[in-house]
C-alpha cells in the first residue's frame, strides 16, 4: 500500500507517533513509540534505498538494536526526556524533538523515572505496542536511554 510519495527535496511529512509509558520491573521506566506510517525512500529507478526512514534516522542519532544491550545500557549523550503533567518531550542531540506530545504516566512510572533519572525508549517499524514488546526481545526494535527530569511547576495535585 502506498502511503506517501514525494521527491527528496520536499522532505518528509510529519511523522505522527504514539507514545505509551510502561514499567519493566519496579524501577525501569520505559516508553514505547508506535509510528503511524512506515516511510521508505525510493530511488528514481524504483529501487528501495531506505527501508524505513524513521528507523534509519533513529540509528543515525544513536539508537541501537535491542540485541546490542551494551549499546543502550546507559544514557546516550545529548538525549533528554522531560515530563510536565502529561506533556512529554524527548530532545535529540541536534536539539530537535524526537517526541513532543502526551504521555499519560502512572505514579509508579513517574517514581521509577524520577528515582533513577533515566527513561528507556523503544521503537520498531510500524507496529503496535504488543508487537514492539516481542521485537525488543528478538533484537528487531531500537532502543535508547535518556536522562529524565519532571517539572511539576504550577501543577496541582
Amino acid at each position: 500500500m502506498l502511503e506517501f510519495v514525494s521527491s527528496p527535496e520536499q522532505g518528509l511529512p510529519p511523522l505522527d507517533m504514539d507514545a505509551q509509558a510502561c514499567l519493566f520491573g519496579p524501577q525501569v521506566a520505559a516508553v514505547l513509540y508506535t509510528p503511524a506510517l512506515t516511510v521508505q525512500q525510493i530511488g528514481v529507478d524504483g529501487a528501495v534505498l531506505v527501508d524505513d526512514v524513521l528507523l534509519d534516522r533513529a540509528v543515525s542519532l544513536g539508537w541501537v538494536w535491542t540485541d546490542d544491550f551494551a549499546g543502550w545500557a546507559a544514557p546516550s549523550p545529548g538525549w533528554h526526556a522531560a515530563l510536565a503533567g502529561d506533556h512529554f518531550t524527548v530532545s535529540q542531540p541536534d536539539h530537535l524533538n524526537w517526541y513532543d506530545g502526551s504521555l499519560p504516566a502512572t505514579a509508579a512510572w513517574r517514581e521509577a523515572a524520577r528515582s533513577t533519572g533515566r527513561v528507556f525508549h523503544f521503537t520498531a517499524s510500524r507496529s503496535d505496542t504488543t508487537r514492539i514488546l516481542d521485537q525488543i526481545g528478538t533484537g528487531q526494535a531500537l532502543a535508547i536511554v535518556t536522562l529524565f527530569t519532571e517539572d511539576n511547576t504550577g501543577l496541582t495535585s
